[in-house]
C-alpha cells in the first residue's frame, strides 16, 4: 500500500510534510521503545554516582543524570502521544493499523475492503500529528 492520503476525507487531510512526519513517527515506535529501555538501564547504572557530580569535558559542564532524565522524558512523551492516538481509533481497527504501520504486516480481510483500512490509517496519522503538535 502506498503511503498517501485520501483527499475525500477533508477533515483528516494534512499537509504532505506533516503527514510524512506523523507517519514516520508511528513507524519509529519500535525503535523509540527500545531506546527508552536502554535509557532506563543507563539511568539505573549511574545511580551509584553522586547526582550533584558534574563532568567537565571539552570546556563544558555536563549533568549526566539530568541529560538522561531529559532524554527519558522526551522519549516517553513521544511514545505516549503516539499510543494515545491509537486509542482514538475503534478497537476493531487498532491492531490491524498498528501491525501494518509499525511492523509492516499486511492488512487482514476482516474489514470490508482495503479502503477501510486506509481510511483508519489516515485518521490515526492525523491524530498522531495533533498529539505530537506538528499540525
Amino acid at each position: 500500500m502506498l503511503d498517501y492520503q485520501f483527499k475525500k476525507e477533508n477533515t483528516y487531510v494534512l499537509p504532505q510534510s506533516v503527514y510524512r512526519q506523523a507517519l514516520y513517527a508511528v513507524k519509529d515506535l519500535t525503535r523509540l521503545k527500545r531506546k527508552l529501555f536502554y535509557l532506563r538501564e543507563e539511568a539505573r547504572s549511574i545511580k551509584s554516582l553522586d547526582p550533584s557530580e558534574t563532568l567537565v569535558s571539552g570546556g563544558t559542564v555536563s549533568d549526566l543524570t539530568g541529560n538522561i532524565a531529559t532524554e527519558i522524558n522526551l522519549t516517553e512523551t513521544r511514545i505516549a502521544a503516539i499510543e494515545k492516538a491509537f486509542y482514538k481509533l475503534p478497537e476493531k481497527y487498532r491492531t490491524g493499523v498498528r501491525e501494518k504501520l509499525v511492523h509492516d504486516v499486511p492488512y487482514d480481510e476482516s474489514a470490508h475492503c482495503i479502503n477501510t483500512w486506509k481510511k483508519w490509517q489516515q485518521i490515526l496519522i492525523y491524530h498522531v500529528a495533533c498529539e505530537l503538535n506538528i499540525l
